[in-house]
């Protein structure tokens, strides 16, 4: 299968995009009037943080005539994502649409593990996990429909294609951002946008914190008014930003 690469952004972006919330990223982003970057799916095991570029991958529903095939050479039909999992690069996160079935699961002990070697910085998949008491020692960020004990019978047909996952369409190379809030999928071509704006909110609240701390009133400063706004862009000058 030919796997189209996926583009990769700065270093920059990432950490900058691994200091906010997805609560923050939604709320830049409702402010642009974009609203469908959101998807309800939480981390396997809670506290856990996701960012990097999105390597796709399409599924399609499987079928019995075709389960003996499915783990053929060249088949295609592939019950294994393994060609979507051999593109993946280091940090990369690996997305799953997986139709949001809660009653199989695709990823458990074994295909996992070879994610993690392959440097990923997570998974992300529409649909249950399987093996969750192996999966902690993996060390390896999930975000699921939750843990349940039979196997996938989906076929993996597409890799590095546009896919819906949970609702949310994802196109290969945006950054996925996850944490316990749920994943927020960050358009590539506004990656650096949102960083900037992440960067200037976090001066900002620190403003706001150091001028609380100095004594002043939270009227005008929180949510800041016009005088205020001047004393922050004059303060954040002063600062070479």
């Amino acid at each position: 299968m030919h796997i189209p690469d996926i583009p990769r952004p700065d270093a920059e972006i990432i950490a900058v995009l691994r200091r906010a919330s997805t609560a923050t990223i939604t709320t830049i982003f409702r402010r642009r009037g974009i609203r469908n970057i959101w998807m309800p799916l939480k981390p396997l095991f809670p506290g856990n943080k996701i960012v990097g570029p999105a390597l796709t991958v399409r599924t399609v529903p499987g079928r019995d005539d075709l389960q003996p095939i499915a783990y053929e050479p060249g088949t295609r039909f592939p019950g294994h994502p393994d060609d979507a999992i051999d593109a993946l690069h280091p940090g990369d996160v690996l997305v799953l649409d997986g139709r949001g079935a809660t009653d199989e699961g695709l990823f458990g002990d074994l295909l996992t593990q070879r994610v993690q070697e392959m440097g990923a910085d997570g998974l992300v998949c529409d649909m249950a996990v399987r093996d969750a008491p192996h999966m902690a020692e993996k060390n390896l960020p999930i975000f699921c429909r939750g843990s349940v004990s039979p196997g996938g019978t989906v076929f993996n047909v597409d890799v590095n294609v546009p896919i819906g996952c949970a609702g949310v369409l994802v196109i290969p190379g945006d950054l996925i951002v996850g944490d316990d809030d749920g994943v927020v999928v960050v358009p590539q071509g506004l990656a650096r946008e949102v960083a900037e704006e992440i960067m200037l909110r976090e001066d900002k609240d620190e403003f706001v914190r150091l001028k609380l701390a100095q004594g002043a009133s939270l009227r005008g400063l929180y949510p800041m008014g016009p005088e205020w706004e001047e004393r922050f862009q004059s303060w954040r000058r002063q600062r070479g930003e």
